[in-house]
């Protein structure tokens, strides 16, 4: 049994947290969050009392393990409390803060010997994991380019004090938006980049050399605010598409791109490109050169099917109709934490490939403001 515990029960922690009551092997003792009043489930603590109740969480119950599911800016500070009392910790997702910003947290995580698990969902979705197996097995040939991102309107989460969605309660936009209003960057690079770079074995067999990103003009918040009758006198500093470029040392292009404030339905629009063929994720199609018919796509679910993750194999059933709403790759990453805590299979990421996906963030920032290549790798 691993004892588990919450720091932040906002929208993402909500999420995790009722799909781990289908996961027995984690038992949930008590989670701190100074927004929240009680809690309705029973046996479970609730720590309110300011924003370091926390820390008397961590030091009543001991946990083995915490999600850390709080604002971006309070992370890796959280994180940095739990290692130390050695806690393994389940970090959520987003653009790092500044350069070298998880350098301390690596550090007394190793000393501690405490595993930090990126808790990012999109290295755990069907599809990806196949054309990681897909890719090992030399099927597209040799990789040349490979696109992602986050491409998902937010617009109603970034403004939802504005009134214009009744009378639900504000969410992340108390703190989320403010990113918006002052800086200009990729501000969410994980989502797209953190598969390709599994595919390819980025920090394994191969590095990102250079980063060159540029940003669209900030129009889509401002429209929206002045079609809701707000206050358009506010500053956006965002581009609404920030376009980022990164190298490899062998040669491989990706393109990241970052769009949450305009109208589209969502897409991570994943693309892989290889000597041998092509994948599409958003269209799910995919050309083999020699096993395509020519010059056609055909739907990728057979190449899917065939190069099945052992996670899917595994858990796949389950995870469709507990994980709706993710269809089935939140679950999986949470069954991917228990194994990897049980020594039965290893966890696909660490978190030194959250420190380089995050660090796209304040890089991305650089290269747009002094318009210029970044050598990620000095």
């Amino acid at each position: 049994m691993i004892k588990t515990a919450f720091i932040g029960v906002g929208y993402r922690g909500k999420q995790l947290l009722k799909l781990l009551q289908h996961l027995p092997a984690f038992r949930v003792v008590a989670f701190a969050d100074p927004g929240v009043e009680n809690s309705d489930m029973p046996g479970v603590f609730c720590y309110n009392r300011g924003e370091d109740d926390y820390l008397n969480m961590l030091e009543e119950h001991t946990p083995d393990l915490v999600f850390v599911a709080s604002p971006w800016q309070c992370h890796v500070q959280h994180a940095l409390q739990c290692v130390a009392r050695g806690c393994h910790v389940a970090l959520e997702i987003k653009g790092g803060l500044y350069l070298e910003e998880y350098q301390p947290l690596i550090q007394v995580a190793e000393q501690q010997g405490c595993h930090v698990y990126p808790l990012e969902n999109t290295l755990f979705m069907r599809e990806n994991l196949s054309l990681y197996n897909l890719i090992k097995a030399g099927v597209m040939g040799d990789i040349v380019y490979m696109r992602g991102g986050y491409r998902h309107d937010l617009r109603h989460l970034l403004l939802d004090d504005v009134g214009h969605i009744g009378n639900r309660r504000k969410t992340e936009s108390v703190w989320r938006s403010k990113f918006y209003q002052e800086e200009n960057g990729d501000l969410y690079p994980t989502h797209g980049l953190a598969p390709l770079c599994m595919m390819i074995g980025i920090n394994r067999k191969d590095r990102i050399k250079y980063l060159t990103s540029s940003a669209s003009k900030p129009a889509g918040m401002l429209q929206r605010i002045k079609d809701l009758g707000g206050n358009t006198d506010v500053e956006i500093k965002m581009g609404d598409v920030v376009v980022t470029q990164l190298e490899t040392e062998n040669g491989v292009l990706i393109s990241l791109t970052h769009d949450t404030t305009l109208p589209r339905p969502r897409s991570l629009d994943f693309e892989i490109q290889g000597t041998k063929g092509i994948w599409q994720g958003d269209r799910r199609m995919i050309y083999i050169e020699g096993v395509s018919p020519d010059e056609t796509w055909e739907p990728d679910e057979a190449y899917v099917e065939r190069y099945e993750h052992p996670y899917w194999q595994k858990w796949g059933e389950e995870a469709l109709q507990i994980d709706t709403h993710h269809k089935g790759m939140d679950y999986i990453m949470l069954k991917a934490v228990e194994t990897d805590l049980k020594d039965e299979i290893p966890y696909p990421a660490t978190i030194q490939d959250l420190a380089l996906w995050t660090s796209v963030t304040p890089l991305s920032k650089i290269s747009i403001a002094e318009r210029r290549t970044i050598n990620v790798i000095e």
